[in-house]
């Protein structure tokens, strides 16, 4: 049984539910309701709503407890004594139970006893229709209304009794003005005009009432006539604004209305809505309403029946469908048409059907979707009713609709009404010759219309249809089509653009295997093709299809589909899933490709659309490839490509050359198409002349300099494959030679970036012999470019005089290209023991010593710290090389930089750099063959995991606990510390939280390592001195590592310099005081140091020397800074006691704002209270001693 159940849920969606399992929970809401002014009204209905909203696609589970939750709710409705925003609540809480289940189920569970009409009557008096808040207050009251006008007792019988108006409504106000005395019949009729006025949402319940209210035997001879003429002079009078309500309301009273009652204004009303010209506006909902009421007048104008002439199908079981042997109809078919003896009445057709028929057809042409999906159903029941002379009449001129004249939206309107033609047997089996050829051009419908492209709907229109035909039609009649329809389906179903197609046609496959069984191999296929499958775009083009092209019968029609329709399609990535579609087709039926769509192919290369030329290119490339393949298989017993073919395909990039296809805008395309063609024909080691490769050569020397980033990549992969098929030749030396130098020329270009990164990556993929006499050169160009221009001077790969434009230290991008190319280089060439190959200790440490100095990288520009591009890619290639070379390459020294390395990078503030550094690190130290050298190795191998995937990299509260504990080692410490101040001393919340957390909990732990990171946290701020990246964090880094306490047994230790270090070294940073920013954090550390009694003097000092800066930033902050600090650390200061309130309430109180002669006299103040020396500016003192020298 359990097994079972587990089989049952995976079959299943995953938000699948199986009962109503919140019916407690929402019960208890319901009895909890409160007033819609409480404060917690709104959290509570929003979660109430969000239960029941679970439901929308399966609102039956609710029905077993439907009656409950209204008997809740219309109780609590029902209190006489109730507040009236508390009554409103609980019509909110019963329209969201309406919405979930739709009106039409949930008016069945209302109540409708007699005595709630008085009830429910009084209540809709009292509302104000414009009251926009209690909206569904009125709509719940309508729906209700409409189904206690059911009632059996004649109306005018419930006003013989007096009846007092219901003591819960007293306290309302009459806000519609309908009178309290006049009868209940009359106060319905106001409600139904008054709410059929409104445009809102209660206007389309008021249409429902209005159609269950008038249609009563007792009411329809009073009030159906003056209602119906009240509407009519409503929109004679006013046809700009426009009540959709009453259009509403009469397309309702005609649908729900009997016949005879509706004949005697059936003309009428036809004269009134033609009159109206409600067609000819761009309001769609007008016309919506004016098509429903133009067929509803149609159907009342012709007697119910069912066409004795349609087409009645047989057996309708799948079963027995399924169980035949054959693709035979029942032998108990009906015929087609009706028996001959049978007697039939004469059908009497009103010359009004004619206008309705024509109206119906106009409306199939509505640029409005639901106009034309009613329209549809519409041709359908009033055809149902004509008979068959004047219903093939209205056949033929649906046909008719479908011609290339006629736009797109005729076309969906046309197909929707031939299916619901067909549903209703409406199509006779003849009709099928002429219908078929059409489906199968609205099945491919697809044209362009200006930057867009119209079809979808059609096509999804022409999927309906098969599937109503598969309905509608015995095996044998359709027999002499299954070739085409079932081709057709297959065809949308795995190549179309749009997923909804794509289903659409599997459905209509499904439905047609299973309804006439004798589609070819449909179970096969149809459980391959399901609706999961064909949802992914990528799946259906390359799996789906390649799986049903194993059958012949469908194989060419696929294919044809693809080189006619697909290969030029609008979207550029359905053409190069065709390209790849028809590489798999090209295995399979190789001489259909070869003698057929290779000549076709390279026939539209001529044409002028791009697109086209794109495509044909692609699957020229793609299907050579597969034919080659197939030949070299064959060891050279089958010949696919003849020699034309081969001259043919040799010619075409030369071709192209000489068109000048490669320039402009269009040119992008060409070039896209041009170096894919060269790789896949390289791939293929297709038979080529001197001349072809030069052209392609030049070709892809265009494509590496382009802007476009996926051309230059798609060149960098083309040059690759064709140097390892064609330029392994000895007399081709020189040429190879030619080429390398012009590549490493370009890479010294200094003018555009993404020239430099083309010849760079191109660089990167020449094949080894290639590489080998010019390793130098290449090694040292790829070097000097994977660094930044200071940084390759200090490493002596480019002197002062080698200038360059001083916008190439901002090419990251370029730099990153580098190192990827550096360790392509590296994996080509290898590392045998020679000097032109990495085994070379020289070669092969010039590269570590590169790749290193890239991880100290860290250029900004607009777009941020473009250098993490470099530091990532230096990590990658770093890995890869410790990882795969002789150990005995590896020195102690690189080791143990490459591990300190990744360690910084790890504890870091990006989050993918630091992922990405942690998850490496993690895998060099647990790698195997283990890295030699690794300091603490056994240790390491403790903390971090053997499977780096039990870490959640990327997230900073799992790394940092992790990476603290190297604090431990004083190998690794230092540069771990430099990494944690550049987290910590960030703007990132989250990241400081995480980071400081980590830290502070190791340094409570470990109190016997805190002077020796101090230490090093001061040695960090020394080397790295007016390093604006490292010392602005360094500044806000101090601050919250001296205030967290962790470290006061170093800062009171008077035998410890740090505090005096740290001191001495802000000083120094922010001398000059240039840079406002950077003055402005250093206050903060300054401050922190005022705890530390022998320095407390110096530093008052420091900040009243802040407190008289011209930037009035500086100041405000100096004097909020200095407050917090006196006030937490006054005691240990020298400042008097009896001061500590005046200058507490100086620095508060003061505006610090104003100008500099008015702050300075009260700075000068606050110096005297704390006991030092007004500081004195430099010029100012100088004049001083010049005067005491005089005297």
């Amino acid at each position: 049984m359990l097994q079972s159940d587990d089989i049952k849920d995976d079959d299943l969606p995953a938000n699948t539910l199986e009962h109503f399992t919140e019916l407690d929970q929402v019960l208890q809401m319901i009895d909890q309701i409160k007033s819609i002014k409480a404060s917690s009204f709104e959290r509570e209905f929003e979660q109430y709503a969000q239960v029941l909203t679970r439901y929308q696609e399966q609102p039956h589970l609710l029905d077993p407890h439907l009656e409950l939750l209204l008997s809740r709710l219309l109780t609590k409705i029902r209190q006489t004594n109730l507040p009236d925003d508390e009554r409103h609540a609980a019509f909110k809480y019963l329209y969201i139970i309406c919405k979930v289940r739709t009106y039409k189920v949930l008016v069945k569970f209302m109540p409708h006893e007699l005595s709630d009409l008085e009830f429910v009557l009084d209540l809709l008096d009292q509302q104000d229709p414009k009251e926009f808040d209690h909206w569904e207050t009125r709509y719940m009251l309508l729906l209700w209304m409409s189904i206690l006008v059911l009632n059996p007792f004649h109306m005018s019988r419930l006003d013989v009794y007096e009846t007092t108006t219901s003591s819960a409504t007293t306290n309302c106000v009459v806000s519609n003005h309908v009178q309290a005395k006049t009868s209940k019949m009359e106060r319905i009729f106001k409600l139904c005009q008054l709410y059929a006025s409104t445009n809102d949402t209660c206007s389309a319940m008021a249409a429902y009432l209005s159609a269950k209210y008038f249609i009563r035997s007792d009411i329809k001879d009073v009030y159906l006539e003056r209602f119906l003429d009240w509407i009519m002079d409503q929109h004679q009078a006013d046809t700009v604004h426009v009540k959709f309500g009453q259009l509403a309301a009469v397309a309702a009273i005609l649908k729900h209305g009997k016949r005879e009652d509706l004949l005697p204004y059936a003309d009428k009303l036809l004269q009134w809505i033609g009159s109206c010209n409600y067609k000819d506006g761009n309001d769609f909902l007008k016309y919506k309403n004016y098509v429903k009421i133009i067929q509803r007048i149609g159907l009342v104008h012709l007697k119910p029946r069912i066409a004795s002439w349609r087409y009645k199908r047989g057996t309708r079981s799948l079963a027995t469908n399924l169980n035949q042997p054959g693709a035979r109809g029942s032998d108990n078919a009906a015929e087609s048409e009706a028996n001959p003896d049978e007697l039939e009445e004469e059908i009497v057709v009103p010359d009004s059907i004619e206008e309705v028929i024509e109206e119906l057809l106009q409306a199939l042409r509505s640029g409005g979707n639901d106009i034309r999906w009613s329209a549809a159903k519409g041709l359908g029941r009033v055809t149902n009713r004509l008979p068959k002379e004047l219903a093939d009449e209205v056949i033929g001129s649906v046909i008719d609709i479908l011609n290339p004249l006629e736009p797109h939206e005729a076309w969906h309107g046309g197909c929707l009404a031939l299916a619901e033609l067909a549903k209703r047997g409406l199509l006779l089996p003849y009709r099928l010759e002429e219908l078929v050829p059409l489906l199968m051009q609205a099945l491919f419908y697809d044209e362009m219309k200006g930057y867009m492209s119209v079809g979808q709907h059609i096509r999804d229109a022409a999927c309906y249809m098969c599937w109503a035909f598969a309905r509608a039609y015995n095996p044998d009649d359709l027999k002499p089509f299954v070739q085409k329809i079932s081709s057709g389906l297959l065809t949308v179903a795995v190549f179309d653009r749009e997923i909804n197609c794509r289903r659409a046609a599997s459905a209509a496959f499904q439905e047609s295997v299973g309804r006439l069984g004798n589609f070819p191999f449909g179970i096969e296929i149809s459980t391959t093709t399901d609706f999961y499958s064909v949802g992914i775009r990528q799946n259906s083009y390359l799996n789906i299809s390649d799986y049903i092209a194993q059958y012949q019968v469908y194989r060419e029609p696929l294919i044809n589909h693809l080189v006619q329709r697909k290969v030029g399609h609008w979207d550029s990535a359905i053409r190069e899933l065709t390209a790849k579609a028809l590489h798999k087709f090209a295995i399979r039926e190789p001489e259909y490709m070869a003698a057929v769509v290779l000549p076709q192919l390279l026939a539209k290369t001529d044409t002028i659309d791009v697109n086209s030329r794109h495509g044909c290119v692609l699957a020229m490339g793609e299907i050579t490839l597969a034919l080659r393949q197939l030949e070299l298989d064959s060891k050279g017993a089958t010949v696919y490509l003849s020699n034309q073919r081969l001259a043919e395909l040799n010619e075409l990039i030369k071709s192209f050359l000489e068109r000048n296809y490669y320039r402009g805008m269009s040119g992008e395309l060409m070039k896209s198409c041009s170096t894919h063609f060269i790789r896949t024909c390289s791939l293929a080691k297709l038979q080529v002349t001197e001349e072809c490769l030069d052209t392609w050569q030049a070709v892809i020397d265009i494509c590496l300099v382009s802007k476009t980033t996926a051309i230059r990549e798609s060149a960098v992969e083309a040059f690759s494959e064709l140097c390892q098929a064609y330029y392994c030749l000895q007399e081709r030396n020189q040429q190879n030679e030619r080429i390398i130098n012009a590549y490493l020329k370009g890479a010294d270009n200094d003018l555009e970036e993404h020239i430099r990164m083309g010849y760079i990556a191109a660089i990167g993929v020449l094949p080894a012999f290639m590489i080998r006499p010019h390793l130098a050169a290449i090694l040292d160009n790829l070097v000097k470019h994977a660094l930044t221009p200071l940084q390759a001077v200090r490493a002596g790969e480019m002197t002062i005089q080698d200038h360059e434009n001083i916008q190439t230290y901002r090419w990251s991008e370029a730099r990153t290209q580098s190192v990827k190319a550096l360790t392509k280089l590296v994996q080509s060439v290898g590392y045998a023991e020679n000097s032109d190959s990495f085994g070379n200790p020289h070669n092969f440490h010039k590269v570590i010593q590169c790749l290193l100095k890239a991880l100290d990288e860290y250029t900004l520009d607009n777009r941020g710290d473009i250098g993490a591009w470099v530091r990532e890619a230096a990590m990658v290639s770093l890995y890869e090389i410790a990882t795969k070379c002789p150990p005995d390459l590896l020195s102690p020294m690189h080791t143990h930089q490459i591990v300190v390395g990744f360690m910084q990078q790890a504890v870091e503030k990006i989050d993918r750099t630091r992922g990405l550094a942690g998850r490496l690190c993690c895998k060099l130290i647990h790698s195997t063959p283990a890295i030699p050298y690794i300091q603490e190795h056994a240790k390491l191998l403790e903390i971090f995991p053997k499977d780096e995937k039990t870490i959640l990299w990327l997230f900073a509260d799992h790394t940092f606990p992790l990476f603290c504990e190297l604090l431990s080692f004083e190998s690794y410490s230092k540069r771990v510390l430099l990494g944690l101040s550049a987290s910590i001393g960030q703007l990132t919340e989250s990241l400081i939280k995480y980071a400081s957390t980590a830290f502070f909990q190791f340094l409570r732990s470990n109190s016997e390592a805190v002077p020796r990171l101090c230490s090093e946290i001061r040695q960090n701020f020394e080397e790295n001195l007016l390093n604006e990246r490292v010392t602005y964090p360094m500044l806000s880094f101090l601050d919250i590592l001296i205030g967290s306490g962790t470290i006061d047994a170093v800062l009171h230790d008077e035998n410890d310099s740090f505090a005096e270090d740290i001191f001495r070294l802000l000083n120094l940073e922010v001398k000059g005081y240039k840079k406002l920013y950077k003055t402005a954090s250093s206050i903060s550390a300054f401050c922190q140091l005022i705890q530390v009694p022998r320095l407390s003097r110096r530093v008052l000092s420091k900040i009243s020397v802040f407190l008289g800066l011209q930037h009035v930033h500086v100041r405000k902050t100096a004097a909020t800074k200095l407050y917090e600090a006196i006030a937490l650390h006054g005691d240990v200061t020298e400042i008097p006691e009896d001061n500590m309130d005046e200058i507490l309430t100086l620095l508060s109180e003061t505006d610090w704002t104003l100008p500099l002669v008015e702050v300075r006299p009260l700075r000068n103040e606050l110096c005297q209270l704390m006991g030092i020396k007004p500081p004195v500016s430099g010029a100012a003192a100088a004049a001083t001693i010049t005067t005491n020298n005089l005297t």
